[in-house]
């Protein structure tokens, strides 16, 4: 089960907090707040946060003045699509006072806190109470998640497609990995990430060799860190070996290996100018 905490830079400490809290509940919560978005190099124009909002099964909107002010008419528009069309749940926190009755979907939504109360308002004992709600909501909405998981009888899907991108990255480039995967598949491009590699050891190698045979391309994100990493040099030099199409993507400069060298990598070091467009239409020409 995924959890979007959408909110504004005021309420960064409070977003983060909720967020460790609800993913005590189980490491099988997924759980974003805006936070990580920014932190990742995304802003607000890139619509990243809607992205997130479509793969998420509740959304918690921290409910401020500075978020009703300025937020992206595109982003609130998807809370109505939300409300009005998905099978998803929004719980919006009133954090401190604002004119919010005017949105339809807020309104339409179970509040927290309730009776018009305002959170930033409530005493400490109050807002404890406030957080335990929510989160007592989110573990009986996440029992019967598990419930009917468990009792679905459709066969696992395999790690693995025929067609699909591998990405390749070093384990401090995974926040922009999940998220360069996110860009993709919204552009009709399948590709996986081998993330337990990490934890394996040396059992990992099997998997990956089958994994990238399978692929019909790699992208590989450079960094100092992934120039460095065993994981990642092996998984290049396989897809070579092998005849597959490699594209190297330049995160934070560094040296290349002097193969990698031949190639012509794209530039990814400039936040607001990364070409993910091209390399949507670089990886569907093949």
């Amino acid at each position: 089960m995924k959890i979007f905490i959408d909110h504004f830079p005021s309420t960064d400490e409070f977003a983060s907090n909720l967020a460790k809290r609800i993913k005590k509940i189980d490491e099988e919560l997924s759980i974003t707040t805006f936070l990580d978005i920014r932190e990742s190099g995304f802003i607000a124009e890139d619509g990243e946060d809607v992205r997130i909002m479509n793969e998420s099964d509740i959304l918690i909107p921290i409910i401020t003045s500075e978020f009703l002010s300025f937020y992206p008419t595109k982003s609130e528009d998807k809370y109505t699509e939300i409300l009005e069309t998905d099978n998803k749940i929004i719980f919006p926190i009133i954090y401190n006072k604002t004119n919010w009755s005017s949105k339809n979907w807020i309104v339409k939504s179970k509040i927290f806190p309730s009776n018009n109360e305002v959170f930033e308002e409530l005493n400490s004992n109050e807002q404890a109470s406030v957080l335990n709600e929510l989160v007592l909501t989110i573990i009986n909405i996440f029992s019967e998640f598990k419930k009917r998981k468990n009792k679905s009888t459709k066969p696992k899907k395999p790690k693995t497609v025929d067609g699909q991108v591998f990405i390749s990255h070093s384990h401090n480039d995974a926040d922009f990995a999940e998220l360069l995967k996110l860009h993709l598949k919204k552009n009709g491009i399948k590709c996986w990430m081998d993330n337990e590699r990490l934890k394996i050891g040396q059992n990992w190698r099997e998997e990956i060799d089958s994994g990238i045979e399978k692929s019909k391309a790699i992208i590989v994100i450079m960094s100092p860190d992934a120039r460095k990493s065993e994981y990642v040099t092996y998984e290049w030099a396989f897809a070579w070996g092998k005849g597959i199409k490699i594209f190297p993507i330049m995160l934070n400069q560094t040296s290349l290996h002097p193969r990698l060298e031949s190639l012509q990598y794209m530039d990814f070091t400039n936040r607001v100018t990364r070409p993910y467009d091209e390399l949507v239409e670089n990886i569907k020409e093949i």
